[in-house]
């Protein structure tokens, strides 16, 4: 038996890629442990998009290059965007790594993973088990043509390209066969698949309708290419859930022109608008960047009344953070580092005073609630989702996971919901 660790930074297509190796790695003989001092094989799925995560994924690798020393023969291969971006040079940094592979080519691992372990595979090479659970990852489209000035991902994941609707149909019932309840579909811009004549909101139709799925979901949109057709989707397909993640990145105009976001200000809040008179209760969150470079006080201002005025569920904030080798990076106008640390301190505040009152509006009401896993034996407690993608922590006696439960919301921590079944 051969033993495989797997550890993954980065985005929920990292997730999903490592899902997909592990599964490769499975039907080839091998054995997915929680300890790398227990691996053969080691492999650190890696991302680009921050400084942070690259530094982050770097010192794990020279942890485990460290422990090699302690397991002759182990192997570290390095994964992902960083690997893409970087290349043979990872290797000269950290040069214990056994093997580099880039985000570009994870869609050739099975015939990779073949000619790399040979001598080693005990299983069934036609065979890849796909790595479900009760909630389940599938990407629908690789790379993207978007090129936003600050953005890695174009030039290490490759130019825009989507899986043919056949070929999702079928991982997304072997999915359902395996036992998932809930699909999440995956891509850079979702909203731009398009396989010969059939666009996103057509795909959602026909996975929406497939025996066993009871819930599917999405991420991330681009709000250039949010159609009409996609927001009437939300109200005509009932298990779509009534979440929607918008990347606004800024509330000014002029800094989304300079980001080549291809989208103004105006035109994002009428489409916020679209969608909640479609969907008046549907929870939306959003990705943002202060301190781009060229971001006066005026442009900050106007993504905080943004924020203000749109009030998203949840958002994910971040100080603009250099790329090398984006346009953005080169930039003469940097804002002061000091700058953008207290502009996004404000922010933070601004919207985790929002986010507290969505989920104390929630107290008193019955949800239905997706229950994925347990929390911790030593609680007693279950975690779900809401259909509006919000957390739900329940006690019970009873293994929730797997079900579908109306809950009666009790209490908030900010966060999280904590209710108890009907």
């Amino acid at each position: 038996m051969l033993f495989a660790y797997l550890e993954t930074y980065g985005c929920q297509m990292n997730s999903a890629d490592s899902d997909m190796l592990s599964g490769l790695l499975q039907s080839r003989g091998y054995e997915i442990v929680e300890s790398a001092d227990d691996a053969d094989l080691v492999v650190v799925n890696t991302c680009s998009v921050r400084q942070h995560a690259e530094d982050k994924a770097k010192g794990r690798i020279a942890e485990f290059s460290g422990r090699k020393k302690r397991h002759p023969g182990q192997q570290i291969w390095v994964v992902g965007c960083m690997a893409e971006r970087m290349g043979d040079e990872l290797k000269k940094e950290l040069p214990l790594i056994d093997l580099v592979i880039g985000a570009q080519t994870m869609e050739r691992m099975p015939e990779l993973i073949d000619g790399l372990l040979a001598d080693q595979i005990h299983g069934d090479m036609n065979e890849s088990r796909p790595r479900s659970g009760i909630s389940a990852f599938l990407p629908i489209m690789r790379g993207c043509d978007n090129f936003c000035t600050y953005c890695i991902v174009p030039h290490v994941r490759g130019r825009e390209h989507s899986i043919p609707v056949s070929q999702l149909v079928d991982s997304a019932k072997k999915l359902i066969d395996g036992g998932t309840m809930e699909i999440t579909l995956l891509g850079q811009n979702v909203n731009s698949y398009l396989d010969e004549t059939t666009g996103f909101p057509e795909l959602l139709c026909k996975l929406h309708d497939l025996d066993g799925l009871k819930r599917l979901r999405f991420t991330t949109s681009h709000p250039k290419d949010l159609s009409d057709n996609l927001i009437a989707a939300f109200a005509d397909l009932p298990k779509l859930s009534r979440h929607l993640h918008l990347p606004v990145q800024s509330g000014s105009s002029a800094v989304l022109d300079a980001m080549n976001r291809k989208y103004t200000r105006e035109h994002y809040l009428g489409l916020i608008d679209k969608v909640r008179k479609a969907v008046p209760d549907i929870d939306i969150t959003t990705d943002v960047m202060v301190g781009f470079p060229g971001e006066t006080d005026d442009d900050y201002n106007a993504t905080v009344e943004l924020f203000r005025r749109v009030r998203f569920t949840t958002a994910f904030m971040f100080a603009y953070s250099p790329r090398e080798g984006t346009p953005a990076a080169k930039f003469t106008t940097q804002v002061d580092e000091a700058v953008k640390k207290a502009r996004l301190s404000k922010l933070i505040e601004v919207q985790t005073a929002i986010t507290k009152e969505h989920y104390a509006s929630m107290i008193g009401k019955t949800i239905s609630v997706l229950f994925t896993e347990r929390q911790s034996r030593k609680t007693g407690s279950f975690i779900g989702f809401s259909d509006h993608f919000k957390k739900v922590a329940v006690k019970s006696d009873v293994n929730l996971s797997g079900r579908i439960e109306n809950v009666k919301i009790i209490s908030t921590t900010g966060m999280t919901l904590s209710g108890e079944i009907v």
